[in-house]
């Protein structure tokens, strides 16, 4: 009896240790290349609302409550992913990661429950996404195996959060509040507020920051083809470039920017002005300027064959081919 006790007691070990084992290999997040980022800058600067990845558009789906949705490029095989609402998405390998506003709707979760936060979710998976920080944050930037966010707290502000791709290792790597959005190489290149707005780099592997240009003040950093662009604080906002390589700088524009985005070669951007307010695209040169719609727009999306945008105080999605023609509106839901 004793023996067969004994015999019931090994197999019942043995179980619970490969239930453990095939948990930790079915949970297990591979790391990435270290130069893998989650979308472009562009993108991330307006608010992260639509990522590509290997063909498919990750989206947060403004005429669906802000929700979680993907579809193939051309629009086809449209999913509602994520009842809850989402923004600053990125995408790698097996995983999506993004920032979610506190759900207001029963149905994301099952309950009314604080979901604001940092999550990671397994593409494909039926499964509750994983949270790694539950808080306030803005931007939201993959770079290689580590997320990068503005992390707010009522009591020291804004500072830059790091935390793993596995869901460890969560901790500020500076007290300044820098914008990670844009991520060349490994780095993170950023309007330093610190040092007058100047154009500066922040390594995260030493957790040092270095000026790059001192003769002008810079915001809103966009990467694109070996180029940042930037809105020029020091010329009334207007839109610049430097090349990383030749180390000079151009200006684009002679109007005051609102917001822009640059996606290979392309550049489309909010024109300020009280009676000419206008959506533009245009090379990146500067030349062929084109109106894409008049008035005021936001959250100026760009994928490899359109470019998404919302007008300004609605929520109405319009999208236009990349390569030039007429707007529609971008209204899509899936049958609940």
């Amino acid at each position: 009896m004793q023996k067969r006790l004994a015999i019931v007691f090994s197999i019942i070990v043995v179980l619970i240790i490969a239930v453990v084992v095939l948990l930790k290999i079915t949970s297990y997040v591979p790391e990435n290349d270290p130069y893998t980022t989650g979308n472009t800058s562009g993108n991330l600067l307006n608010g992260g609302l639509f990522c590509e990845d290997d063909g498919i558009v990750y989206f947060s789906n403004v005429n669906d409550n802000g929700y979680l949705y993907s579809m193939n490029e051309n629009g086809s095989d449209l999913k509602c992913l994520l009842k809850a609402p989402v923004s600053y998405i990125n995408s790698a390998g097996k995983y999506l990661y993004f920032y979610q506003e506190a759900n207001k709707e029963n149905g994301a979760f099952g309950s009314l429950v604080r979901t604001m936060g940092i999550y990671r979710m397994k593409k494909g998976s039926k499964n509750t996404p994983d949270c790694l920080d539950r808080t306030p944050a803005k931007i939201l930037s993959l770079c290689g195996s580590d997320l990068f966010y503005e992390h707010y707290d009522t009591a020291t502000g804004i500072k830059l959060y790091k935390v793993s791709i596995q869901g460890g290792d969560r901790h500020p790597i500076s007290e300044a509040d820098i914008n990670p959005a844009c991520v060349i190489d490994g780095n993170i290149y950023f309007p330093n507020m610190e040092e007058n707005f100047y154009l500066s780099c922040f390594k995260p592997e030493t957790e040092t920051a270095d000026i790059i240009i001192s003769d002008m003040k810079v915001y809103n950093l966009v990467y694109d083809n070996g180029f940042i662009y930037y809105m020029n604080v020091s010329d009334d906002y207007k839109l610049y470039r430097y090349g990383l390589n030749e180390r000079y700088v151009t200006k684009l524009t002679d109007c005051r920017v609102d917001a822009f985005n640059v996606l290979n070669n392309v550049i489309v951007y909010q024109k300020n002005g009280k009676d000419d307010a206008a959506l533009v695209r245009m090379n990146a040169d500067g030349s062929g300027t084109e109106t894409i719609a008049s008035g005021n727009y936001t959250g100026i999306s760009m994928t490899s064959n359109y470019i998404y945008f919302t007008a300004f105080g609605e929520d109405l999605c319009y999208r236009v081919p990349l390569s030039g023609g007429g707007v529609e509106r971008f209204d899509v839901t899936v049958s609940q």
